[in-house]
């Protein structure tokens, strides 16, 4: 009779022990799920780590290291560490995912890649830093002057300038010959340079992007050019800074780009 008496006593203990292991666990998941949605990645990671501590499931263990290959991506991203950001999205690109949500995830790091791929592509553009001082970088770039790889700077005769108009049209009437040797002269890029002169300024596409999302209500928001994609659209990142500890990070909203010319703003992630 004692021993009956002190099995159910054991049995009634595991069993509360189980019960409560199982609602921490599932407010765990709910939690990491939820910052998940909110891009948080680090703090979804933490989440998932304490619910496979409760109970080793799969759906766990997938959750928690796709967490953890966006969350460190995203942080060597913004340290400029592109190589370490590539890798990591990488590993999170080729994770064979069961879960609904985990597959979401494969997609979001499948995006990075492609962004970061698409980086590299443009890298040959990039002006050598160090070479021009800000200011003389921010006036080629109002100017939309291309720079040489080397950080040079270009040529007057390379400057992209509207074109003056010809003098003296009157005179063209009095020679054929004359008016069809002086359309051969004119530079063919010439063309090309008036519709480049009337592109948006970087200044003048953030502010679209402010626009566009409505940033007033949003007083916590920034807005911060990246770069430029192979198209020549200028790209965006939305963030906002996190101070949660003694160095605080930063919270990507969103990516954004603005076509220079038509002056489109769109949704990357969409």
């Amino acid at each position: 009779m004692r021993k009956r008496v002190t099995a159910l006593v054991v049995l009634t203990f595991l069993l509360m022990v189980a019960g409560c292991t199982s609602r921490e666990y599932d407010a765990n998941m709910d939690l990491g799920k939820e910052q998940v949605q909110e891009e948080n990645y680090l703090e979804a990671y933490d989440a998932f780590t304490l619910a496979y501590k409760d109970q080793e499931t799969d759906e766990a263990k997938e959750l928690m290291e796709l967490s953890k290959y966006l969350a460190d991506g995203i942080s060597d991203y913004e340290e400029k560490d592109f190589e370490a950001a590539l890798t990591a999205f990488e590993k999170g690109a080729g994770y064979e995912a069961k879960t609904k949500l985990g597959k979401k995830m494969v997609k979001i790091a499948d995006e990075w890649v492609t962004k970061i791929d698409h980086m590299n592509e443009d890298s040959s553009d990039v002006i050598e830093e160090g070479t021009l001082s800000p200011e003389e970088e921010a006036a080629l770039e109002e100017q939309n002057i291309e720079v040489p790889a080397d950080g040079k700077e270009p040529e007057k005769n390379e400057v992209n300038t509207e074109p003056k108009k010809a003098e003296n049209d009157s005179n063209s009437s009095n020679s054929s010959n004359s008016s069809n040797s002086s359309s051969a002269d004119v530079p063919k890029d010439q063309d090309q340079n008036k519709e480049d002169f009337k592109k948006l300024t970087v200044q003048e596409a953030e502010q679209l992007v402010k626009d566009f999302i409505e940033i007033e209500d949003y007083p916590y928001l920034r807005v911060q050019y990246d770069h430029d994609d192979e198209k020549g659209d200028y790209i965006f990142q939305v963030f906002e800074s996190v101070e949660d500890n003694e160095y605080g990070h930063t919270a990507t909203w969103g990516w954004y780009g603005v076509n220079p010319k038509t002056k489109e703003v769109y949704d990357i992630m969409q």
